[in-house]
């Protein structure tokens, strides 16, 4: 679909706003985050992407659909912006706000999201649960119980 939305952004005239890049290596996706206001992620299947929570890592906003892990990570209003999968003016909406949003609030939703990631998702943390489970299996014991993000 980039030449139908190649095209789109043409007739809105929107291309002094509007970048396609393709693929990029990760160096230049942390410099895409770092340089923007926030991470916009819609999308109608996921789980909980990876680029979300590097988007949170990096201290910015994100804005994407309240579906599967997502919320679990992103609250709305808090570290970021919710939205229904197929509504495409609350999408819209919360574009709209964080351009209007000052720079302290970002800043400030930003340490929120770092936060949330560091402790949700902290490796060492994460590895030491895989290293139980990996003992416990060699060692016959039974599978232990999984909690979302926070739990042993």
């Amino acid at each position: 679909m980039r030449g139908e939305i190649e095209q789109s952004i043409q007739r809105h005239g929107l291309e002094h706003l509007v970048r396609i890049t393709g693929w990029l290596s990760e160096e230049r996706v942390r410099d895409e985050i770092r340089s923007s206001r926030a991470l916009v992620l819609p999308s109608f299947a996921e789980g909980l992407p990876v680029v979300i929570m590097e988007a949170l890592a990096m201290a910015r906003p994100v804005i994407t659909t309240h579906i599967a892990g997502i919320p679990e990570l992103v609250r709305h209003g808090d570290n970021g912006w919710l939205t229904a999968a197929s509504d495409i003016n609350q999408l819209a909406d919360a574009m709209a706000e964080s351009l209007d949003t000052p720079a302290e609030r970002l800043e400030e939703m930003g340490r929120s999201g770092r936060a949330a990631v560091a402790a949700a998702h902290d490796s060492p943390t994460e590895l030491a649960k895989l290293e139980r489970l990996f003992a416990r299996a060699v060692a016959g014991g039974p599978a232990p119980s999984v909690k979302p993000l926070t739990g042993d």
